[in-house]
């Protein structure tokens, strides 16, 4: 597993430094390379966006389980299994997508945390990529520091609203925890990991309406042909 961790390192620094020498920023850099990270891990986002418009459809059911035999965990289970199997929804298919790209984020946070990294160009758009905490922050930037963990929660907080499963209160309260989480946690880090994190979720939300544009033409396309053949039919 530590010789897979650092190979990614590897891997993420070497595009960070090609994307620095063709834009001579490391700001625009850091973008980039989320735009990267993005696009490869697309398979597994489709999946993910596949299993949450899946469950989004179940739900109702879901509920209606759950009320059914509210005082019966053992069925409420037996039920969900068969609820699954009918609609061929894979939970673990959820999940997978995640668990796989967490190394991914975690080899980002050590390549952007590797001292001297931004020592050609600490500056982009006024913001320094290297200003490690809070107070630093507040001394030499003030205010404006403040602009990137404010996008973190925003951006956070939109994606998950997107990917949001049900509205248990479990989920509910994780959709207004988890923004909040990553804003505090941006705050104790270099700036341009809030800069990679804020990039990365504007090309999730992206990624997730084109391809919610693109899977609605096609219902439509279907259903149209559908109805077609059934008029010809009568």
């Amino acid at each position: 597993m530590i010789v897979i961790m650092e190979m990614i390192n590897m891997m993420l620094r070497a595009m960070l430094d090609f994307f620095f020498d063709f834009t001579q920023s490391y700001g625009w850099a850091v973008i980039l390379l989320s735009l990267a990270v993005t696009v490869v891990t697309l398979p597994l986002n489709i999946k993910q966006m596949q299993f949450t418009r899946a469950m989004r459809r179940v739900q109702p059911e879901l509920d209606a389980i759950k009320k059914k035999f509210k005082d019966d965990k053992t069925k409420v289970n037996e039920a969900t299994v068969e609820l699954w199997a009918k609609h061929k929804v894979n939970p673990a298919s959820g999940c997978l997508p995640m668990i796989i790209q967490m190394p991914v984020l975690w080899a980002m946070f050590n390549v952007l945390q590797v001292p001297g990294i931004f020592d050609k160009q600490p500056l982009f758009l006024g913001l320094n990529m290297t200003i490690p905490n809070p107070e630093n922050a507040i001394m030499t930037l003030g205010w404006y520091y403040w602009i990137l963990p404010i996008l973190t929660v925003g951006t956070t907080f939109w994606q998950s609203k997107q990917t949001m499963q049900s509205t248990e209160p479990s989920q509910r309260t994780m959709l207004y925890m988890m923004p909040l989480f990553m804003g505090w946690f941006t705050l104790q880090f270099p700036t341009a990991l809030a800069l990679y994190w804020v990039s990365r979720n504007l090309f999730t939300i992206g990624q997730e309406y084109l391809y919610t544009v693109f899977t609605s033409r096609q219902v439509v396309e279907v259903e149209a042909e559908t109805n077609a053949k059934r008029r010809k039919d009568g």
